[in-house]
């Protein structure tokens, strides 16, 4: 028995390796995202990846699967981890996988995510998979156990999918040419622009000429739990008429003084406008509102449209003014299937990514024909939530709640665009995923031409 800092430790002296060997390496090592990680272990991450741009970003259990590619390579070895599954999701896997993957290594078997139970006294409460790592070989089976079948494949990639080696990378750009989606307004200090219902009701009945310069304001918890709240929006050809208003006055005053004591310039810049935000778009007509975290027990993202009377945080993704039917195509499985496996998570929450998710995601161009039926199921949607409108999204998305409807609307919402896709329905989640990525594979290389 070895005790010591399997970081530091050199395993080649623990388990040496001699001629016709056989070796196993199995483990469960410490689960700790970057933010969780101590002086210590930043100091073992910077030794396992000297010289490797990004590992910062990695979850510290990243450290046993590069010390693990190491030990491996070119010998009769195999290793496998119960690892955290965010090093098979987001940018963690452009981050850590290539570097495995160039060991001549390939994954002979893996768990896809489970929640992991113990019976100790502080369980873990993480969603977890299982890796098992091998030297590359041609005759030896793959398998992928996903619940509770097992699966022979000939492949299995970085994001634990029966597909090649094929790595998401972040993008500024649709690559299937959908509409540019954006962030909404971020404040940079400027919360005391930001009302509550009784700050607000409390401004305009002493201040008649207030109600002109608010509006509702909504990030992701205002639109998946039905919270109301406001901001102050002034334009600057309103500004005069607004800072005669004692309230607003204050407000934008207080916006300065934050700004100005702050170490950042950029927010030092903006004190010269203290009456907004550092963002001051708007929806002109109607505008798709997305999330950006959702409970990962939830079949669809709860997305939203927004009109004019709206402000929108930048605790959500936006397309402003955007053609209904995207509404429908975000809102379907096949998009919160890629979403799952290429955006990551933050904490157990699913969260979305404009850059890994949405420019990214493989999508035929449509006619106009196929636009206006999409628009249709839309419409159904929102019909059947308005059935239940006393009910939040969050009520309204719950699996085990979710109001029949509402469910067969979005049912034949997904029916729709798969049809896009292909005229025989996809099976699973699994068969849907393999398909996305042969069309993102197929995507790249035409991007690369041109």
């Amino acid at each position: 028995i070895v005790q010591g800092n399997a970081c530091r430790l050199d395993w080649e002296v623990v388990c040496p390796k001699e001629k016709g060997d056989e070796i196993y390496v199995l483990g469960n090592p410490p689960y700790l995202g970057s933010s969780m990680q101590s002086v210590a272990q930043k100091e073992d991450m910077a030794l396992v990846f000297k010289g490797i741009d990004g590992y910062k970003n990695l979850d510290y259990i990243a450290c046993w699967f590069l010390k693990g590619a190491n030990f491996i390579q070119a010998q009769n070895a195999q290793y496998a981890f119960v690892s955290t599954n965010s090093i098979c999701q987001g940018e963690q896997v452009a981050l850590l996988w290539p570097h495995i993957f160039n060991h001549k290594l390939e994954i002979g078997f893996a768990h896809t995510s489970f929640k992991w139970v113990n019976n100790a006294k502080a369980n873990a409460g993480v969603s977890v998979v299982i890796v098992g790592m091998r030297n590359v070989s041609s005759k030896s089976r793959k398998f992928l156990f996903i619940e509770k079948k097992k699966v022979l494949v000939n492949a299995i990639n970085a994001y634990l999918i029966q597909a090649q080696n094929i790595i998401v990378e972040k993008s500024n750009k649709s690559l299937s040419k959908l509409p540019e989606m954006t962030y909404g307004n971020k404040a940079v200090y400027g919360e005391p622009l930001i009302l509550s219902t009784e700050e607000k009701e409390k401004l305009i009945n002493e201040h008649k000429g207030a109600a002109k310069f608010i509006k509702k304001f909504i990030g992701a918890k205002e639109l998946i739990d039905s919270i109301e709240r406001w901001v102050i929006w002034i334009r600057d050809k309103d500004l005069k008429e607004a800072s005669s208003i004692k309230p607003l006055s204050e407000r934008i005053k207080k916006v300065k003084e934050l700004r100005l004591s702050s170490k950042d310039n950029g927010a030092n810049e903006l004190a010269s406008r203290s009456h907004q935000f550092r963002d001051i778009i708007e929806t002109k007509i109607s505008s798709v509102v997305i999330p950006l975290t959702t409970s990962e027990r939830r079949e669809f993202i709860p997305i939203s449209l927004s009109s004019s009377e709206t402000i929108l945080s930048n605790a959500v993704s936006v397309i402003y003014d955007s053609e209904p039917w995207i509404f429908s195509l975000l809102s379907s499985r096949m998009h919160m299937t890629w979403i799952r496996a290429v955006c990551g998570s933050l904490e157990t929450r699913i969260r979305y990514s404009s850059v890994l998710g949405y420019n990214t995601f493989p999508f035929p161009n449509i006619s106009e024909a196929q636009k206006k039926e999409l628009e249709k199921h839309v419409y159904r949607i929102l019909e059947e939530r308005e059935k239940h409108s006393e009910k939040t999204l969050a009520q309204l998305y719950d699996p085990d709640k979710m109001p029949d409807g509402l469910r067969e609307a979005h049912h034949q919402n997904d029916l729709a665009i798969e049809r896009i896709y292909r005229s025989k329905p996809f099976s699973s989640d699994e068969e849907r995923l393999e398909y996305l990525f042969k069309l993102y594979e197929g995507m790249v290389a035409e991007e690369k031409k041109s």
